[in-house]
């Protein structure tokens, strides 16, 4: 089966894309990435596409004022990805910047690399990208998060299969509920074949939720689905475990789908710590 492309979304106000030789020798600059050879399959004004020995890169530059139709992520979404990034307090001063988008694309051939591979692959190509463009913002389409660029860029130095840089990958998104708990959940897992992770109505704070949850994504993701059957033990004692429950999403995270989520459930003999 074909496998859909793997997008992200850089914000600039460049009037052209960068060379594409100037791309591929920054991408080739990255450790691991050292010895890849491409090959040219077009390139247009405003398009242009190379492959790899297991994928297809392309770079498109679109602008947004002229077509808003042409837009990888619409303006309104790009709102909405301002008021949740918690992590980029200027996220909303920046973004309104721009009036181009520069898609950045991977499209594996089919069983040629896994969703892990061609996560990396992307991220390294958009990296290459911004080393060559001026941009306001990077937004990952597989998670709806937005990114700083220069942060973007440090996060992803010396990333690999073990060190997997999740803080780009998986939007961790938090609801204060009425009762005073806090949901939270993940957005983004679902791009490698995983269930995203919630947890519902939890009286721990939102630093401790985090950490936890972004400890999950990072298991999951470097060794595949967790076992449900099981009682896992994680974190900084044997006195922290976990169980996994495949259930619908809880109402208040407010996800378009009705797919099935992992519901993670805490077992711990402490009274939970502010200070995790």
């Amino acid at each position: 089966m074909t496998q859909k492309p793997w997008l992200a979304t850089i914000l600039t106000n460049a009037d052209q894309l960068p060379p594409m030789e100037a791309v591929q020798a920054s991408l080739k600059k990255i450790p691991g990435y050292e010895t890849l050879q491409f090959e040219p399959v077009s390139q247009e004004a405003n398009h242009y596409v190379f492959r790899m020995h297991s994928a297809l890169l392309a770079v498109t530059l679109t602008e947004v004022q002229a077509d808003p139709e042409a837009a990888s992520v619409p303006f309104s979404e790009l709102k909405k990805a301002c008021s949740r990034a918690w992590h980029w307090v200027d996220a909303a001063m920046e973004v309104p910047k721009a009036n181009r988008q520069l898609l950045a694309a991977v499209l594996p051939d089919e069983d040629g690399l896994e969703p892990l591979d061609t996560a990396l692959l992307l991220t390294c190509l958009t990296v290459a990208i911004l080393k060559n463009t001026p941009a306001f913002a990077v937004y990952w389409n597989c998670s709806g998060m937005l990114h700083e660029p220069l942060s973007f860029m440090e996060h992803a130095v010396g990333i690999n299969r073990q060190t997997i840089p999740v803080e780009l990958w998986v939007e961790f998104r938090l609801i204060l509920n009425s009762d005073l708990t806090l949901s939270i959940g993940t957005w983004g897992m679902k791009a490698f074949a995983l269930a995203e992770l919630e947890v519902s109505h939890s009286r721990h704070d939102a630093q401790w939720l985090l950490r936890w949850l972004f400890n999950l994504a990072h298991l999951m993701l470097e060794n595949g689905p967790l076992d449900t059957e099981m009682e896992h033990t994680f974190g900084q004692s044997d006195k922290e475990s976990f169980t996994l429950t495949y259930a619908r999403s809880a109402p208040e995270i407010q996800r378009d789908g009705l797919e099935d989520v992992l519901n993670v459930q805490f077992e711990i003999s402490e009274k939970p710590r502010s200070d995790f």
